[in-house]
């Protein structure tokens, strides 16, 4: 495989404003619905359609109903209804430079494509978070590639903010803030833009063996491109066993955490034990201390009692005595 990155991201309103110097509409975010999901009206340039598959989120339908719906909702700074040409959601897409044929019959290719496919989505998921409604992928024209939906919330004062998912529109509102003039704030997009695709290649498109510009975009000749591309695919490559070794170390890491783990509950339980066991032998000399001096008890309390039965018995026999001499209880009490 050998090609060059391809990332684009546009904005739709619900209409699609003139084109310049043109009674022609661009596409509204209708339109490129209908595309996107593969509408028999909308896709004539797709010889055999076939629904996208979606890869994240939720169904196209459900996130482009979002973006009119939230535009319904939303208002303008005076509190008016936002127009209807006014942009409400995000589209991008990217492709890959193998084609479907390839990717179809060759399981290497298969595999460097769903890797491409994965870091994309893990690098939209990290750049646009909650805003990020779904991904979703064709496979029905030559190349492969992805198209994801990216819809703006909609603050408590209603003001829907377009710059709020997308970094031109962003640093084009940071400039006219700042009092720049239009060419300056068109530069701020520029540059927005340019740093956008840096951060694709940065995160998805090096670690594929993709360049970051195209032979006409760098106005170079076959054989430098043929460098370039060879250049990238050992980045990649190198990328990759980095990677790999990395995961072997975490891997290790892990290991030895774990086994220290592992013998430092079992250190603690062994003094745990030894404790119990200590405590239990405690335990077991207080008990036969407690039940020799019970035992001890026992043994007094049956002496006097048999003491007080001897007496009890001597005091029987004098009182018998005593009868038999005639000198009744009466007789002996005081006159």
């Amino acid at each position: 495989m050998m090609g060059h990155q391809f990332c684009r991201l546009n904005v739709y309103a619900r209409r699609g404003a003139h084109k310049w110097r043109s009674k022609k509409r661009n596409p509204s975010l209708f339109d490129i619905r209908d595309e996107m999901v593969r509408a028999p009206h909308a896709c004539p340039h797709v010889a055999e359609p076939r629904a996208p598959q979606i890869v994240f989120g939720c169904d196209p339908q459900e996130a482009f109903a979002l973006a009119s719906t939230r535009a319904d909702e939303a208002v303008d700074k005076r509190g008016h209804k936002v127009r209807c040409d006014t942009p409400v959601v995000a589209v991008g897409v990217a492709s890959w430079p193998d084609t479907v044929a390839d990717i179809e019959a060759d399981p290497e290719k298969a595999a460097a494509y769903k890797h491409w496919r994965t870091l994309n989505i893990g690098w939209l998921a990290d750049k646009w978070g909650d805003a990020l409604q779904c991904v979703v992928e064709h496979l029905d024209e030559p190349y492969p590639h992805v198209h994801w939906v990216v819809v703006p919330d909609l603050p408590k004062d209603g003001q829907l903010q377009i710059q709020s998912v997308h970094p031109g529109y962003e640093a084009t509102a940071a400039s006219k803030a700042r009092g720049e003039n239009k060419r300056e704030q068109k530069r701020a997009y520029k540059a927005a833009m340019k740093a956008l695709q840096d951060d694709y290649y940065e995160k998805v498109a090096s670690h594929c063996g993709l360049t970051r510009l195209g032979p006409r975009r760098q106005r170079v000749t076959r054989k430098e491109k043929t460098e370039q591309q060879r250049q990238a695919k050992s980045l990649a490559n190198a990328r990759a066993s980095l990677m790999a070794d990395l995961e072997k170390a975490k891997a290790l890491a892990k290991q030895i955490i774990d086994d220290r783990i592992a013998k430092t509950q079992l250190e603690a339980q062994a003094r745990v034990n030894d404790v119990t066991m200590q405590m239990h032998h405690r335990i077991e000399a207080l008990k036969h201390k407690a039940r020799q001096r019970i035992s001890e008890q026992q043994m007094v309390t049956t002496k006097l009692e048999n003491e007080l039965a001897l007496k009890e018995e001597a005091l029987r026999a004098a009182l018998a005595l005593l009868e038999e001499h005639g000198i009744g209880q009466h007789d002996r009490g005081p006159k």
